[in-house]
Parts: structure tokens; sequence; C-alpha cells
């Protein structure tokens, strides 16, 4: 929300066709690699560690 796209933007960015992937990802729910955490950053333009929460 905070870079203004939306996760159906993110998932043609990251070249899933559906955004309910990234909505699960976001969620917790699905196992993903290391390397679409990577992409995932790249395309919100953050540094990975950001993408890692763990509060």
């Amino acid at each position: 929300m905070e870079k203004g796209m939306s996760q159906e933007n993110l998932a043609f960015e990251c070249e899933y066709a559906d955004y309910s992937q990234i909505n699960r990802i976001e969620l917790g729910k699905v196992n993903f690699s290391i390397s679409y955490l990577k992409l995932i950053a790249e395309k919100l333009g953050v540094p990975v560690t950001e993408l890692l929460n763990f509060e």
C-alpha cells in the first residue's frame, strides 16, 4: 500500500497471472523461494530486509 501498488499490479510485475498468490504470500499461507522474495522486493523498490518482519 505504501508504494501505491495493488496486489494485482505487483503480481503482474512479478509475472504471476493471478494476484491471489501475492495475497497468500502476504498472509503467510504459502511457502516461496528466497529468489521470489528478492524479486518482490525489487519490484517494490525496497530492501529484502524490509519485507522480513518478525514482530
